[in-house]
């Protein structure tokens, strides 16, 4: 060979450096680069270039073919291996699989959650493109938002907004009787809607065309179940509803049932022009109302910025000139159910869950490591014989590796068969529809096999690299103790796998104490022994008579009827005060009530009067005359906010865009909650109107003779409201759901922390056996020398003690923080300062477990006979 030397094609030369037989490599590619450089000499380049390739060309099958053979050996003896591992440590296995499918189960539980809760409205392929309209205004510098938006606004949006393809209304209807063919049920799911909805929530029909369907008044679309429900398996298209009394509603079409995972589901669509023909000009035409709800199609890619924009460039043509500072703002259907702007998403629980469920499948990962390290010695000659007979530290790691992922494999497989096994139960707890089969989704797939990776991988990552760096000589001389050289890795992974479980105990403990200090707190109104009955549809036009009749009977105590009842006051409007600074004003809630709602409810009257029958003036629009509409009561806040030392008699003044309407102070309630404990007590105002039928009839009883008391309600219900059927309920019933996510999340955390902690005495359990067998030798001498079990049993427990007392150090700050951040979602929560001692429980708890886990192990080897211990080393 002459002149300098060539290199061979780079990309055919590392075919040549990684697919041929290690032992034939050095031989076979020396003869290549001679070869390719004398024919460079002789020809050229290209000519060496095409005699290279067609040697790997022709060779290529040939090598292909070994390098899959090799690789196949290799896999047979790694999985045989693997196989012999496991057979003659069934106990050490069992315990490593066991740990690894519940952490895997968990996370795959959560997954399957998660996976769910971003499903919602993934029945309706345009989503993405569907908008929600709300309103926004500022009110010294407090924002406030409402779902409802006036009710010709999207019609002007349609007609005059480019981009817009379909928009739709949704007016809620009451709980209203809904009757047909001798069938009658009171109905929560009726809305009025517009053609649109069939293009804008994809709602299919199964009979009738969606071009006409709810084109007319008086006419309506239902779901199956509603079908079914009041005319079984006939065709309904062409028969009537009687929705109340008297108001019949033909139906025009079916739609299919909605899937579980939407927040747009109703029953019954009215057409909106039914809505229209009842309600009249006033309604249609109110640019200043907020009512419905309003959605838009925009198939376009305007961005969220450009479509408000838009909007309020046509919105600004109808709005009041004056005093009307509302905004316009929009959402995407798509994200409402998780990224809601009005604070009501779960994505904050979402990312609770998936950081639960990592640390639960890292707590599985450091059992597998701890238990790997600690069974080294009983591999290390295994790793000595394989390096003297040529193997490579690559190789023994891929070995290592490849059985931490067997056993990945085989605890998937386990998680899998508990996963099917758990779903009812996390159904029961979630609500969720959550099914076995929506495993294979591609979502959860490729969830899975992440899990499946980085179980392996954190599993085997540290017992691969630690036994494969085994020297033959002093492995195959025995001087390599018993697992020495990874001591302070496995103490490091036994405290990150307490504080883990500590932290989930101590969660679980404040979730607890919260929901229970939510249940329990003082509201500031009685909801014991009050039973609320809807006045559905208000059908009920004067509720006097059945109030007198009522107080008739000595077992009730007092009869009221209200707008709304006192935990749920929603509605608002913008008010200035006498004394307040030019152009301020404030949103304020309201609430309409009759005489008796402070005595009922027993809401302190601190200040001032109740309203009286005796003073008209006391009525809301007792007069004509803006001036002097009537008088109010306000609670101490509103009070406070108004910078008030003495309101009696001073003036509250409504301001509807340019009207301004002046209300007197007569009295002020204490300060209740009239909204969830998530949120502060704000100003509150409330008008008395006994004239116009209200939505809640309430009755405080006495807690003697109930179903007598039920019973006669009911009697009085039907001679005064006759052919309405009489539906009541307890009031203090609406609480226990009112923090049902939270109840939810907390139940979910207990089952979490006991599987931690489960998952962690599984490893201590296993760590601690292998200890016992270790300082087998150690006990029998110091038993022989006169040490007793209790001692013993000491020695063996005292290390595992300063771990979990170190995890607990550790363990503690972080949960004090994690646990400060979710109290603070909350305007009024426990004091965790206060509850430091659910800390101290948590450690001792924590402590207790792995006395008893590692307690077991350590008596069992401190009542061995020493003689037979000695004899056996």
């Amino acid at each position: 060979m002459s002149g300098n030397f060539r290199h061979p094609p780079k990309l055919a030369n590392w075919v040549v450096e990684h697919f041929l037989p290690a032992s034939e490599r050095p031989f076979l590619n020396g003869d290549f680069d001679e070869i390719y450089n004398d024919i460079f000499d002789e020809k050229g380049h290209g000519a060496a270039f095409r005699w290279y390739w067609a040697q790997i060309a022709r060779s290529l099958p040939q090598i292909f073919f070994q390098y899959l053979s090799w690789s196949v050996i290799m896999f047979k003896n790694y999985l045989k291996t693997t196989l012999r591992n496991l057979q003659r440590h069934k106990g050490y296995s069992l315990l490593n699989i066991a740990g690894l499918a519940v952490g895997m189960a968990c996370f795959v539980l959560i997954l399957l959650y998660v996976r769910y809760e971003f499903s919602y409205e993934e029945n309706n392929h345009q989503a993405s493109h569907v908008y929600h309209i709300y309103v926004e205004h500022t009110k010294t510098d407090e924002i406030y938002r409402v779902r409802s938006t006036p009710v010709p606004l999207v019609e002007a949006l349609h007609d005059e907004v480019p981009g817009i393809e379909s928009y739709t209304r949704i007016d809620s209807f009451p709980k209203t009787l809904v009757s047909a063919e001798n069938k009658k049920f009171y109905e929560t799911g009726m809305v009025c809607v517009d053609p649109g909805v069939f293009d804008v929530f994809g709602f299919r029909l199964l009979l009738g065309d969606k071009k006409t369907a709810l084109e007319k008044v008086n006419t309506a679309v239902v779901t199956e179940q509603i079908a079914e429900k009041y005319f079984g398996k006939e065709n309904p298209v062409g028969k009537n509803l009687v929705l109340g009394s008297s108001l019949p509603i033909m139906v025009t079409g079916v739609i299919i049932n909605h899937p579980p995972n939407t927040d747009i589901d109703p029953d019954i669509l009215v057409s909106f022009k039914t809505a229209e023909e009842l309600s009249g000009e006033d309604y249609t035409n109110n640019w200043l109302s907020q009512v419905l709800q309003s959605y838009i199609l925009v198939p376009g890619e305007d961005s969220i910025e450009n479509l408000e924009d838009k909007i309020e460039a046509c919105f600004s043509k109808y709005r009041a000139k004056e005093g009307d500072d509302r905004i316009l703002r929009v959402e995407r259907l798509s994200r409402i159910h998780l990224f809601s702007v009005f604070g009501e998403g779960n994505f904050r629980t979402i990312q609770i869950f998936l950081g639960v469920g990592f640390l639960i499948l890292l707590t599985a990962c450091i059992n597998f490591m701890n238990l790997a390290t600690a069974r080294s010695a009983g591999r290390a000659r295994e790793v000595g014989m394989r390096k003297v007979v040529g193997a490579r530290r690559k190789q023994l790691i891929t070995q290592f590796l490849g059985e931490s992922f067997i056993s990945a494999v085989l605890s998937l497989v386990l998680a899998l068969m508990l996963v099917a096994a758990l779903i009812p139960a996390v159904k029961n707890i979630t609500g969720q529809a959550i099914r076995f089969d929506q495993i294979g989704q591609p979502a959860i797939m490729l969830g899975l096999l992440g899990a499946l990776i980085l179980t392996g991988l954190l599993s085997g990552s540290y017992p691969a690299l630690f036994l494969s760096a085994f020297q033959p000589a002093p492995v195959l001389r025995g001087m390599v103790k018993s697992g020495k050289k990874g001591a302070g890795f496995r103490k490091i992974l036994v405290v990150s796998q307490f504080c883990i479980s500590i932290i989930l105990i101590i969660s679980t403990f404040i979730f607890t104490r919260q929901i229970h200090f939510m249940r329990n707190k003082s509201l500031g109104f009685t909801r014991d022994q009050i039973v609320v009955v809807q006045n559905q549809g208000r059908t009920l036009r004067n509720v006097e008579p059945l109030k007198q009749a009522l107080k008739e009977n000595p077992n009730i105590l007092s009869v009221t009827s209200s707008m709304m009842l006192p935990h749920r006051i929603s509605m608002y409007n913008d008010v200035t005060w006498e004394g307040a600074p030019a152009d301020e004003n404030i949103a304020i809630q309201h609430n309409t009530v009759d005489y008796d709602f402070l005595e009922t409810f027993q809401i302190p009257l601190i200040a001032g009067r109740n309203f009286s029958p005796d003073i008209p003036s006391d009525k809301r629009g007792a007069t004509r005359d803006p001036k002097n509409a009537g008088n109010i009561i306000l609670n101490e806040e509103a009070v406070k906010r108004f910078g008030w030392e003495n309101p009696i008699g001073r003036k509250v003044i409504q301001v509807f865009g340019e009207l301004r309407i002046t209300y007197t102070v007569i009295g002020v309630v204490r300060d209740f909650h009239y909204s969830s404990l998530k949120n502060p007590i704000g100003p509150l105002k409330i008008f008395l109107n006994n004239r116009s039928p209200l939505g809640y009839i309430s009755v405080r009883i006495k807690p003697q003779n109930v179903q007598e008391t039920l019973a006669f309600m009911e009697k009085e219900w039907q001679q005064i409201n006759t052919g309405y059927p009489f539906e009541h309920y307890f009031y203090d019933s609406v609480f226990e759901r009112q923090y049902q996510s939270e109840k939810s999340l907390q139940t979910l955390f207990g089952y979490f922390s006991f599987l931690a902690v489960f998952i962690a005495c599984l490893g201590l359990f296993g760590l601690a056996s292998f200890a016992a067998e270790r300082r087998t030798k150690e006990v029998g001498i110091r038993k022989v020398f006169g040490a007793s079990s209790r001692e013993v049993v000491f020695l063996l427990t005292k290390d595992f003690s300063k771990w979990v007392l170190l995890a607990n150090i550790i363990a503690w700050p972080v949960a004090f923080y994690a646990m400060s951040r979710w109290l603070g979602g909350f305007a009024y929560h426990i004091d965790i300062l206060r509850n430091w001692h659910v800390f101290f429980v948590s450690g001792v708890l924590a402590l207790v477990i792995a006395w008893i886990t590692v307690g077991y192990q350590a008596a069992k080897a401190a009542v061995n006979n020493p003689v037979n211990s000695l004899r056996n080393e």
